[in-house]
């Protein structure tokens, strides 16, 4: 759960008879800034429950602020018609006019509102992913609130901070910003906004590692949420902690508590937290083994989100028939407009000398309107264009989401069917493949997870690959593991068959390279050479083969020949040698990098 990043700081009056006691007294006003203290309260009663009736009001505000030619009021009519914008998701046009404020709030003299345009103006290049401008827009906030001071502002501002550094992924640069955020609020007795910022802070800790950290601390942060406040924030924390106790071994209410905030969600409707839930007990069962309840509850989370999938698209649907038939509308009040023109000029062909003059004029008229109506039509296939790349981008994250549920979900059918095969060599096939899904499923994973839809983040996908190999053999105690991969985002075609080569040559490790309980220490590195080639390093410390090279030309193992296709595929060429161990190298030269 992230808080909003925009401000939006107006609260709707919400009763009807309210709203139309305001336009009775701004009718009775006259047309000067006598209006714009009411201007401002319709602003507030309709910029979250119809914001096409609150872009009339602050286009009103605007108009009168321009003739009154007061900066400070300029700036506040600019930044009502961006938060009008961003109320209906309109990014582009939200940020233009947040940017047409900054200026008359500084020659207005007015510290306060031109840090909150940089707010507005760094959560709008937040949610379009333009993350270092973002970031600059941030920082010249939280400097003007620091300046101020303003305490909740700074305490905002610092939340929304750690929020964009956690989408980056840089986990340990947004901690520090909300732990000032918290506090701030805590110290100011906001303890709603504080359990919050604790809980955004534990999710930062559990993705660095620091398990026990950020349990104690979601603690605390449901210790501090008063109930009833937000429930849906509840419920998040709830299952969040039952997964937390989970990883951290308190094993007793790890269930009980994801439960508990899944039965929450379900009162509140939350189908995006009863999702996130559901995968939770999912993961728990797995982990337990329990594969027929694992099944369950990951068909669950996948059924909700395709209600929500459902649920949105319907909705876009909606918004763009409306666009559209407004679209046809417009077209027919211009083509009778078009009408009207031709009968006047006919008209007026008629007349003397003087009237050649308004002909004249007439015509520059309309061409005038022909190039506006151009710019118009450009500007709406531009914004259909738009939001058909949204939509793309949003079915490629479902595709993948599900694709690496149904991978999942093999998984688990695999590990049911491998408990009742009493024989071991066929027992152990299916567990190996299961393992090789696993992979799989860990790509698509990230994939949907992640910004670029099309790239994997190698240096986690191998550490999750190699530690969860390692888990699930049980050697975490005896093996060492020695990671050592560049920065590098390779495209899904290479990521797979690479992904499985390192799944066969970790897991032979795991299997042969130390018996009878012995311990050991196996690096994985991963880098670029100079001449386009990707160097992969497996190697282990443990028993020597008896023939490497003999292994490397013609084993007759299913893993080897699955290297050796994979590898054929790659065009790489793998050599495996033995000296303190045994040591395979991939060479790869058919690769793609994403960025």
């Amino acid at each position: 759960m992230r808080s909003i990043a925009v401000a939006l700081w107006l609260c709707a009056l919400g009763a009807h008879a309210q709203l139309d006691s305001l336009l009775r007294v701004r009718d009775a006003l006259a047309q000067d800034t006598s209006r714009l203290a009411v201007l401002t309260e319709l602003l507030r009663a309709t910029v979250f429950n119809d914001p096409d009736s609150a872009l009339v009001f602050a286009a009103e505000y605007r108009s009168i602020a321009e003739r009154s030619g007061i900066d400070l009021e300029i700036g506040k009519g600019h930044n009502y018609t961006g938060m009008c914008y961003t109320s209906r998701s309109e990014h582009e046009e939200a940020l233009r006019h947040y940017i047409a404020a900054v200026p008359f709030f500084e020659r207005g003299g007015d510290p306060w509102y031109e840090a909150m345009a940089h707010n507005n103006i760094g959560s709008i290049h937040e949610e379009m992913r333009r993350f270092d401008k973002a970031s600059t827009e941030y920082e010249l906030a939280l400097n003007g609130f620091r300046n101020i001071p303003d305490t909740v502002w700074i305490a905002n501002v610092s939340n929304n901070m750690g929020n964009l550094f956690y989408e980056r992924k840089d986990y340990g640069s947004s901690v520090p910003f909300y732990r000032m955020a918290d506090s701030l609020l805590t110290a100011l007795g906001m303890d709603q906004y504080a359990a919050t910022t604790r809980m955004n802070l534990a999710n930062a800790l559990d993705e660095l590692g620091r398990t026990d950290e950020a349990h104690g601390i979601l603690r605390s942060a449901v210790a501090l949420m008063p109930v009833g406040a937000d429930e849906n924030t509840r419920a998040n924390m709830l299952a969040d902690l039952g997964r937390l106790h989970g990883k951290v071994g308190i094993a007793d209410s790890a269930e009980l508590l994801m439960r508990e905030g899944l039965e929450l969600a379900r009162d509140v409707d939350a189908r995006d937290i009863q999702a996130n839930a559901h995968e939770f007990l999912g993961e728990w069962f797995e982990r337990l083994q329990r594969f027929d309840s694992a099944l369950h509850h990951f068909k669950a989370a996948d059924a909700l989100r395709d209600t929500i999938f459902s649920a949105e698209s319907t909705a876009r649907i909606a918004e763009m028939q409306e666009k559209y038939e407004s679209g046809k509308k417009d077209v027919l009040i211009a083509e009778g407009n078009a009408q009207l023109e031709r009968r006047a000029l006919t008209i007026k062909a008629i007349a003397v000398g003087a009237v050649l003059f308004l002909l004249a004029a007439l015509f520059a008229f309309r061409a005038y309107r022909l190039k506006r109506k151009g710019e118009a039509e450009m500007t709406r296939q531009k914004q259909v264009i738009e939001a058909q790349l949204k939509e793309k981008e949003l079915l490629l994250r479902e595709i993948h989401h599900r694709v690496k549920n149904n991978l999942q979900t093999v998984s688990s059918l695999l590990s049911i069917q491998g408990r009742g095969i009493t024989d071991e060599t066929a027992k152990q096939a299916v567990n190996d493949s299961r393992l090789r899904v696993k992979s799989m499923a860990l790509i698509h994973q990230d994939l949907y997870r992640e910004g670029d839809l099309t790239g994997v983040q190698m240096p986690d996908y191998v550490a999750k690959l190699a530690n969860g190999l390692v888990t699930s053999y049980s050697m975490s105690d005896r093996v060492q593991l020695d990671l050592r991969v560049h920065p590098i985002n390779l495209d899904v075609d290479t990521a797979v068959p690479l992904g499985l080569i390192l799944n066969e040559l970790i897991t032979n490790a795991l299997k042969y390279a130390w018996p009878e309980g012995r311990s050991g220490r196996l690096q994985v590195s991963m880098a670029e050479a100079g001449d386009g080639q990707l160097l992969v390093d497996v190697i282990e410390d443990g028993i020597v083969m008896k023939d490497p090279a003999q292994v490397a030309a013609g084993g007759t193992g299913f893993g080897l020949g699955m290297i050796r296709t994979f590898a054929s595929k790659l065009k790489a060429e793998h050599t495996i040698t033995g000296e303190n161990g045994t040591a395979v190298r991939l060479v790869v030269r058919n690769y793609k990098r994403t960025r």
